[in-house]
């Protein structure tokens, strides 16, 4: 059974260059366990950051599944005129959640690994879209199946020059009330197995990670902090998997 709906995939910019460890690995021993040490660290902050997303954008969306270091939703066509632009402000929110965690983040930089140091560059962008899926039950798992889930994904992959913005189809966009719409430029992407089609995006402008009261304290301070942070989210990760 095929369902009309909505289609969003909120994703984390910059983590293919966050995790890039493999040439600290091949140093034996003790880089291993730096490596091991520092992707801990990278997926502490990520899960930290997707969780924010995810706790402002399900109440409307529903959470299909993680995707590394993206978050895949969806949702039904509930016939009401005004449901894309309650996504569009969802997404408005979303970005503001993720840019507020990031800036709370601020003390992991004083840890000095790479992750770490790299946190502040990590944005947020999210692909959007109106269409037809399946959702397929197994066990107790929904997958969601169906060309437009495909291009859902492949909408990610396009030639837009910035790590932080929001793109949605014309089948998205047409929906929207004329402020919302206004707010989109339109492009034309070449993606793999639709061709050439036409998109709508809208480039962000957050500011650097800033935060005053960890900014005014000494780094000895952050780094307990840090350190502090890293341990709890070990035990959570512990306590998960017990």
């Amino acid at each position: 059974m095929s369902n009309s709906g909505y289609l969003l995939i909120a994703d984390i910019s910059g983590y293919t260059n966050f995790v890039k460890l493999h040439n600290l690995r091949k140093k034996p021993v003790v880089g291993k366990f730096l490596a091991d040490n520092f992707e801990f660290h990278a997926e502490a902050i990520i899960s930290d950051l997707l969780e924010t997303v995810i706790e402002v954008i399900e109440p409307v969306l529903k959470l299909n599944k993680l995707e590394g270091d993206a978050a895949f939703f969806y949702c039904d066509d509930k016939g009401n005129k005004n449901q894309a632009d309650q996504i569009l402000e969802v997404m408005d929110n979303a970005n503001k959640a993720f840019n507020e965690k990031a800036s709370k983040l601020v003390f992991v930089q004083a840890c000095g690994c790479e992750p770490c140091l790299e946190s502040k560059n990590l944005k947020l962008k999210i692909v959007a879209h109106k269409g037809i899926f399946a959702i397929k039950k197994i066990r107790n798992f929904e997958e969601l199946a169906g060309e437009d889930v495909i291009l859902i994904h492949r909408m990610l992959k396009n030639n837009i020059e910035s790590n932080e913005y929001w793109m949605v189809t014309d089948s998205f966009s047409k929906l929207l009330n004329s402020g919302n719409k206004n707010k989109f430029s339109p492009i034309i992407q070449n993606l793999e197995s639709f061709g050439k089609m036409k998109f709508n995006y809208f480039l962000l402008k957050s500011p650097e990670p800033k935060n005053s009261i960890v900014e005014k304290r000494s780094r000895l301070f952050n780094w307990f902090v840090q350190a502090a942070y890293f341990s709890s989210a070990k035990f959570r990760k512990k306590q998960f998997y017990n």
